[in-house]
This record gives structure tokens, C-alpha cells and sequence, in this order.
């Protein structure tokens, strides 16, 4: 019986099931943005994350009319 491996389980959890979003700004731009999530409190990750979603919704509010 082999022994679980949780790194490698989470390894490929994350192959199967996660995606990257990758985009490029300058330098001055990113900088802001680092600085305005650390004064809001959150992460990058949660401030593209509330991006994603409300421009998902928009979409979904267009496309039902």
C-alpha cells in the first residue's frame, strides 16, 4: 500500500481544478494597486477575484434581457 502524499495531492487538485489569469501593467500601475489592497486590508488575489466576479454578473444581467 503506498502512503498518501499530500503534496502531491494537492498538486494535482490544483492541475485539475485551477486556472492562472495573467496580465502584464506597468510598474507605477501594480505598485498602486499593491499598496491600495494593503491599505483595504485584502489580497490581490481577492481584489481580481471581486473583479472577475462583477464582471461576470454584469454579463449575466445583459445577457438576460
Amino acid at each position: 500500500m503506498t502512503e498518501f502524499n499530500e503534496n502531491e495531492y494537492k498538486r494535482e487538485w490544483r492541475k485539475e481544478n485551477m486556472k492562472p489569469v495573467r496580465a502584464s501593467f506597468k510598474k507605477d500601475f501594480v505598485d498602486q494597486f499593491k499598496e491600495a489592497c494593503k491599505i483595504l486590508g485584502i489580497s490581490q488575489a481577492d481584489a481580481i477575484r471581486e473583479a472577475m466576479n462583477n464582471t461576470i454578473q454584469k454579463a449575466d444581467e445583459i445577457s438576460k434581457k
